[in-house]
């Protein structure tokens, strides 16, 4: 879905944390129509954090909802008349986790995840005029910005405070020492931007329809492994323990302390169990696909069948997987099938079946299917 100019590594080495990076129509088979944004209002129910509407601030949500009771249960339901009345203002419309009510998106967090080697989480941000706008802001998550209908103008500003943590808000310092933009250019169906977190950015709606999703990335830092550490670690240790005395300074407690955290911070063992915690955390579900799991039982070679490994899947030897919290055991050929598919790549199941041999592609399909059960793979007809 996301073809992006440039493997994993290199974008880590080159843009992760550190500039900007644009890469032009690498989402071409993802672009919506505006009944694609009707359908996705017809399936969300707003509520207060996850549906809002910005004009000039924060529209409040009772001016353009209301409250019903349908077959006895509550719901709250857009009012269209207001509703629309505040995007054809310039209003721009933003749902949050949209991802969890719209498989397209899901699927692109997932590419985007499979590249960056991240958690991800998504909003969409709908606008038809030019009138509205967030200000310069930074985010406190890298942002991959994916142009899915029309276009938007960017604006971005090198970091005045690099790479902040989640608590630190870009509304707490000033913008007088922003400098002059470093990117100035106008977003087209397809094209996604990414930007690190602490960039400072605009976004300029146009005066058309234009759609596009924010996926952002959630890495763990290293002030979270110190907190981590310290959490685990100082709490045994007899000088992290120690009374501090303002009027007598314990200069050579304090000196003991950092010596043995920093031996505890460089251990491997640590390290690993730091690491292993996070991806133990992470969570994938792959797409549901009733009619083969339950109806034809299997796979049929042929069509536009795509196969990938899932996002958030790590390996330890061929023949065991971590996948959402869970070591796994493989099979020989499911363990071959997932030699050939860490290349990358989303597959054809039709290439992919003439790379694993010996095996028919009966046989292949059923042992897709299994991991695709266990969230290792992702199948896509």
């Amino acid at each position: 879905m996301l073809d992006f100019p440039l493997s994993s590594a290199d974008f880590r080495a080159r843009y992760f944390e550190r500039a900007p990076l644009l890469s032009k129509a690498i989402a071409r088979r993802c672009i919506w129509q505006l009944r694609d944004v009707d359908r996705l209002l017809e399936v969300i129910e707003p509520q207060d954090r996850s549906f809002q509407l910005f004009n000039q601030g924060l529209v409040p949500q009772h001016t353009y909802t209301h409250d019903a009771v349908e077959v006895g249960l509550p719901r709250r339901r857009l009012d269209k008349a207001p509703f629309y009345a505040q995007l054809r203002s310039g209003a721009t419309l933003v749902i949050n986790r949209v991802e969890t009510n719209s498989l397209e998106c899901r699927r692109l967090c997932g590419e985007v995840a499979r590249f960056a080697d991240l958690q991800t989480t998504s909003n969409v941000y709908l606008s038809f005029t030019g009138s509205g706008t967030f200000g310069k802001h930074w985010d406190t998550h890298d942002v991959f910005a994916i142009q899915l209908l029309g276009r938007k103008r960017w604006l971005a500003y090198a970091p005045t405070f690099p790479l902040p943590l989640s608590h630190h808000t870009s509304e707490s310092f000033s913008q007088q020492e922003i400098g002059p933009a470093q990117l100035d250019l106008v977003m087209e169906p397809g094209d996604v931007l990414y930007l690190p977190r602490g960039w400072w950015h605009q976004v300029i709606p146009l005066a058309e329809p234009s759609l596009h999703l924010s996926v952002g990335t959630y890495a763990a830092t290293m002030h979270d492994y110190f907190m981590w550490l310290s959490a685990r670690f100082l709490s045994q240790q007899p000088s992290a323990r120690r009374a501090f005395m303002p009027e007598s300074p314990p200069t050579s407690a304090v000196r003991e302390m950092f010596e043995q955290l920093r031996d505890a911070a460089l251990d491997p063992n640590a390290l690993r169990q730091f690491q292993h915690e996070i991806e133990r955390r992470e969570r994938h579900a792959s797409d549901f696909d009733v009619e083969s799991h339950i109806v034809n039982l299997g796979l049929v070679p042929g069509g536009s069948t795509t196969v990938r490994l899932a996002a958030n899947t790590t390996f330890g030897d061929r023949s065991h997987v971590l996948v959402n919290g869970q070591v796994l055991q493989l099979d020989p050929l499911s363990a071959q099938i997932v030699g050939v598919l860490r290349e990358g790549a989303t597959m054809a199941l039709d290439a992919l079946c003439k790379r694993i041999a010996g095996a028919p592609a009966s046989a292949v399909g059923s042992a897709l299917l299994a991991l695709a059960e266990r969230d290792i793979v992702s199948i896509e007809r």
